[in-house]
C-alpha cells in the first residue's frame, strides 16, 4: 500500500467520531439553530467521505455526489438563513411555548 492509501484510511478513521458526534448534536440539540448547524455539518462530512471514497477508490463518480450534496447543503443553509431574518424561526425558542393557555 502506497502513502495516499494510508492517508485515506487513517482520514476516514478520524471521521468516525466526528460523524457520530455531529450526529448526536443533530438528535440532541437543544434549539433548531443547532440541528441545522449540525445538519450542514453533517453535508460537509459527506462530501469528505466522498472525496476519501474517490482517493482510495480511483473512482471519480464520487466526486459528483460530493457536489450534489454541497449543493443540497448549501441550498438548505441558505433557506434557515431566510427563515430567521423573516423571524419566523427563532433560535433557542419552542413554538409550544408561546401559545395561549388551554391549546396544545
Amino acid at each position: 500500500m502506497n502513502i495516499v492509501m494510508w492517508a485515506t484510511i487513517i482520514a476516514a478513521l478520524l471521521l468516525i467520531p466526528a460523524v457520530a458526534l455531529v450526529a448526536w448534536r443533530m438528535l440532541a440539540g437543544p434549539s433548531s439553530a443547532d440541528r441545522v448547524i449540525a445538519t450542514d455539518m453533517l453535508g460537509l462530512l459527506g462530501i469528505s467521505l466522498a472525496s476519501l471514497a474517490t482517493a482510495y477508490t480511483g473512482y471519480t463518480a464520487y466526486l459528483d455526489i460530493g457536489v450534489g450534496v454541497a449543493l443540497i447543503s448549501f441550498l438548505g443553509a441558505v433557506a434557515f438563513a431566510s427563515l430567521l431574518e423573516r423571524g419566523q424561526l427563532l433560535p433557542g425558542t419552542d413554538r409550544r411555548a408561546h401559545q395561549p393557555d388551554g391549546e396544545q
